[in-house]
């Protein structure tokens, strides 16, 4: 029988418990500050003059020169651009070969890239390949983003000496799987492989390419070999196989070549800085340091498609989104220490005719306040033909429910984005007057970064979620040793307006998570933020310039507009950081590091990775 005393025990301990658990509950929302952006507390860094440059601007002091040869219609001639400008590089163009290589001869050539399309050397291309060599053995550096005609090299002896290829085996093979080399691209050696044992939706690269036998006095980074019973039939080795992207020495200079389209979109921006690093003794470029997490209309607050909700889900999309959505997203990102940025859509249809429960907003603001997530705004809806208008909209809408959040960042789909332009020329970006960033759909021909205004950036999504293809590991690889930059997007309307099954929130949702759990991994040492913390780094990045110098073991590094922090990738052959002054390091991979200074001046100080010892018997 429980006596008086015990009971009474019972009960006081059960009141404490009670209370420790409601005090807990009351005070978090007594100290959740939903209604603050705290990712936009750093400053407002405005563009500075020296990025408003044209691309036609020479000047003499510019890190790196590349003068590209070839028509303007090639899958990768937007992407050098774009390298030029966040390297800082001069960049000049030329369709004659005469004409480039007496301008390249004037520069340094330990800084000056002779970028060359393929086609350039299909007419007289004995000339041709005659200068190229002269310029190589002289040091010249040439890149052939694109090779020229198999026949056309079949029938150029010093074409093919050039370019170190010493046989010509077939004008086109199939592949049955590509090797990429590790300390090339970031993310160490992969394998695609094309056997049926292979998903095919994710088997997407190029198959079919010439089959080039290359020279001893090269070095392969990427290759594809054939199936091995072929292998065996004709008594080939591994040396024999086909080459993607080598380099060939020829006197003191270097020819890096790409056979196939593996220079195309972003593809371009990693393989250029890994081609100057394998022709350079240590290289040193600024990137971002940023991985964003992008949810795309979440959350949805209208009821657009309750039957099909109702029949898939069993839910109606309120409950959907805030007991199975939300919980999944943190889930995911938790697991991988991403941070979300959530783009909320108080409609995603324009058409549709239902209200908005904005109401519920508040909730949500309390939510990605407690798991350091940023709310974003989306700029128009699909099928919209005014977004002027719906922006009006939604912020009387948010203003009702005296929610004074400053949204600092913004999705745009590419639908929309030329109502965007006319906004921004006609100066009537005013709604959301705390926009700095906004964030768009992935394009090849588009920028990664850029200026929208004076004030306001751009970045890109560079994956999807959902998916994970071949094409999009070896772009998530070049785009990392570039910039050390991700922005992948989950974008909730397709599991709200679900098509097939696989639109379902149960099928993405667990692509997503094992997506960024896992092939992410290799870059575990950039940091990841929400969009607008990503917007402050974008702007040091746009704006400052870096140059550095090497004395025997150490590098000095300065950089032209410094603001408060700057990322660098230090990449070296054989030797790690012993020490650094005015900031500091982390290992990314072998001979890759991740440098963040805190002054515009700083100092690395190398060792040699192998130590040579003495001893005495």
């Amino acid at each position: 029988m429980l006596s008086k005393r015990n009971f009474g025990m019972m009960m006081t301990i059960i009141l404490v418990i009670l209370i420790l658990f409601l005090s807990s509950a009351v005070l978090r929302e007594y100290f959740n500050d939903y209604n603050e952006n705290h990712s936009a507390d750093s400053e407002w860094v405005k563009r500075s003059e020296e990025t408003k440059e044209t691309k036609d601007s020479k000047n003499s002091e510019k890190n790196w020169h590349i003068i590209y040869i070839g028509k303007q219609d090639t899958e990768y001639y937007e992407s050098i651009q774009e390298w030029c400008i966040y390297r800082k590089a001069e960049f000049e163009e030329y369709s004659e070969t005469k004409k480039a290589l007496k301008k390249a001869e004037a520069y340094e050539k330990e800084n000056t890239y002779l970028l060359i399309s393929g086609s350039v050397l299909e007419k007289d291309t004995e000339t041709v390949s005659d200068s190229l060599t002269s310029y190589v053995e002289a040091g010249g550096k040439i890149i052939f983003c694109s090779l020229p005609d198999y026949l056309v090299i079949e029938k150029s002896e010093t074409l093919k000496n050039l370019l170190g290829i010493q046989q010509l085996r077939a004008k086109s093979v199939t592949l049955q799987e590509i090797w990429l080399y590790g300390g090339f691209l970031l993310g160490g050696e992969t394998c695609y492989s094309f056997d049926e044992l292979q998903d095919p939706d994710k088997v997407d690269m190029e198959r079919e390419i010439p089959w080039y036998d290359i020279s001893s006095r090269t070095k392969t980074y990427m290759v594809g070999f054939i199936k091995a019973e072929e292998q065996t039939k004709q008594e080939l080795h591994n040396e024999d196989m086909p080459a993607i992207i080598w380099r060939c020495n020829t006197g003191e200079g270097s020819v890096f070549a790409v056979n196939g389209d593996y220079m195309e979109g972003k593809l371009a921006l990693g393989i250029l800085d890994a081609m100057i690093y394998e022709s350079q003794n240590y290289v040193l470029y600024s990137i971002v340091n940023a991985q964003n997490l992008s949810v795309i209309g979440f959350p949805d607050l209208t009821k657009e498609n309750e039957k099909k909700f109702a029949e898939v889900y069993g839910f109606d999309s309120k409950q959907f989104c805030q007991n199975i959505v939300w919980p999944a997203l943190v889930s995911a990102a938790q697991d991988g220490d991403w941070k979300i940025t959530a783009y909320l859509a108080t409609k995603q249809d324009n058409a549709s005719k239902e209200d908005a429960d904005v109401k519920s907003l508040v909730d949500y603001l309390k939510y990605f306040n407690e798991e350091l997530a940023e709310a974003g705004i989306s700029l128009g809806r699909m099928n919209d033909t005014d977004i002027q208008k719906s922006l009006e909209a939604d912020k009387q809408e948010i203003e009702k429910q005296d929610i004074t959040y400053p949204f600092s960042g913004a999705y745009i789909r590419s639908e929309n984005e030329e109502q965007l332009s006319k906004l921004v020329k006609d100066e009537k970006l005013k709604t959301f007057s705390d926009i700095r960033t906004i964030c768009k759909d992935y394009d090849e021909e588009q920028p990664v970064f850029s200026w929208l205004t004076d004030w306001i950036t751009t970045q890109a999504i560079t994956m999807n979620g959902y998916q994970y293809t071949y094409k999009d590991d070896f772009r998530l690889k070049s785009v990392q040793t570039a910039l050390g930059y991700s922005n992948v997007q989950a974008d909730i309307y397709r599991a709200i307006w679900p098509q097939k099954r696989k639109d379902e929130w149960e099928v993405i949702s667990e692509k997503l998570a094992s997506n960024i759990s896992t092939y992410w991994k290799p870059f575990s040492v950039f940091e990841k933020t929400t969009i607008t913390e990503s917007d402050t780094r974008v702007r040091r990045f746009l704006n400052e310039s870096v140059t550095s110098d090497r004395k025997a073991d150490q590098i000095s590094i300065k950089v032209e507009n410094f603001n408060e922090d700057a990322w660098m990738m230090l990449r070296t052959h054989g030797e790690k950081i012993e020490s650094m002054k005015n900031g500091s390091w982390e290992k990314i991979e072998d001979d890759a590091y991740l440098l963040h200074l805190t002054s515009s001046q700083a100092t690395v100080t190398l060792k040699s990775d192998t130590e040579l010892y003495y001893s005495e018997k």
